[in-house]
């Protein structure tokens, strides 16, 4: 079985998807004060980065 963690992600101003382990709502908080942060998503589960950024590509992708 595959363990999956917490993960949240943004779009990036300059157009880049960062993928971030969770760790608690700040994380986001800091992230929606950010001027360089366009989109926030998450928390959401994944059992990698690889997977993290794939669903936020779709996420991403889906909002514009």
């Amino acid at each position: 079985m595959t363990n999956k963690n917490q993960w949240w992600g943004y779009l990036h101003t300059q157009g880049t998807i960062q993928a971030k382990r969770y760790f608690g709502i700040r994380d986001i908080e800091e992230a929606n004060e950010s001027p360089f942060v366009q989109n926030v998503f998450g928390p959401f589960e994944a059992s990698d980065r690889t997977e993290a950024l794939t669903i936020l590509s779709v996420y991403f992708k889906e909002q514009k």
